[in-house]
């Protein structure tokens, strides 16, 4: 099994927006809901990111996984010194390629990138109260910097890695 991961052309951002689909319709289907439909349609990604910000990663040719990376999150981590990160966001494997470490390949070139674009910190935010995917980052190296209530809902962990940059 052969994988690759590259930066998106402008005309896929709908494939890229169909696999975000898929895993949204399965975090629902399976009681975990994250993100809605919306937040994942082509307009919604091209009003909080750009196409350049965007990956595929590939099994054998095939589009299988999303992330996006981002120089910058005011949102999320609005007190991070300008620069020194980037900031991982939307991590998703289809379904029918789960278990193929995917995910951690598409990690592992997020830590490489991170570390050629002279970042300190490879930074990301996910459910608090999802132990399994907390559980699944720290295996990466990730460590827990703070849990901090969203938008008075959404209870969130932040995790940080080091580049040794």
């Amino acid at each position: 099994m052969n994988w690759e991961i590259s930066r998106i052309s402008d005309n896929q951002v709908g494939e890229f927006s169909s696999i975000l689909m898929e895993a949204t319709e399965w975090l629902r289907r399976t009681g975990k809901e994250m993100w809605t439909l919306e937040q994942v349609s082509v307009d919604s990604l091209l009003m909080v990111c750009a196409p350049e910000e965007m990956f595929l990663g590939y099994i054998d040719g095939v589009p299988a996984a999303t992330m996006i990376l981002q120089e910058n999150d005011e949102i999320f981590w609005p007190d991070a010194p300008k620069g020194e990160s980037l900031f991982l966001h939307k991590l998703s494997v289809r379904r029918r390629f789960a278990g193929t470490s995917l995910a951690v390949e598409m990690i592992n070139w997020a830590k490489l990138k991170a570390k050629h674009d002279s970042k300190k910190f490879l930074r990301l935010d996910c459910a608090a109260d999802r132990e399994k995917l907390c559980r699944f980052y720290e295996a990466q190296g990730f460590e827990k910097v703070r849990e901090q209530v969203m938008f008075g809902t959404w209870p969130t962990a932040f995790y940080e890695l080091a580049t040794a940059y």
